[in-house]
C-alpha cells in the first residue's frame, strides 16, 4: 500500500472533513465515503468518492491526482458509539419513576 493510499484509508475510516491536495495546486473538502485502489473485478479502479463541505455535491477524484490527504474536521460521530447510545438508555430508565 502506497503512502497516499494509506492517508485515503485513514481518511475514509475518519467520520468528518478532509483536505484533499491535488498535484494541480487545488484543494478539495469534504468527506470521503468510497475509496477504490486495484481491483481486478472492476473496470475502474484508483479513485475516490468525495461528499464536497458546503454544497452536499459529490465528486470523484483519481488517485493519480492526490498529492497528500490531510484530516483536518472534527469527527462528526465522536461519542455516538453504540456502547454510549446504550449506556444513555440506561440512565435515563434509571431516572424514570
Amino acid at each position: 500500500m502506497t503512502d497516499i493510499e494509506k492517508q485515503i484509508d485513514a481518511a475514509y475510516d475518519f467520520r468528518g472533513h478532509v483536505t484533499i491536495k491535488l498535484k494541480d495546486g487545488k484543494t478539495v473538502e469534504g468527506f470521503i465515503f468510497n475509496r477504490q485502489f486495484k481491483n481486478p473485478k472492476l473496470k475502474r479502479d484508483n479513485f475516490i468518492e468525495v461528499v464536497l463541505k458546503g454544497s452536499g455535491d459529490k465528486a470523484e477524484i483519481d488517485i493519480g491526482t492526490v498529492l497528500s490527504v490531510e484530516i483536518t474536521g472534527e469527527d462528526c460521530a465522536e461519542g455516538n458509539s453504540y456502547a454510549n447510545y446504550l449506556k444513555k438508555k440506561a440512565a435515563e430508565a434509571a431516572r424514570k419513576p
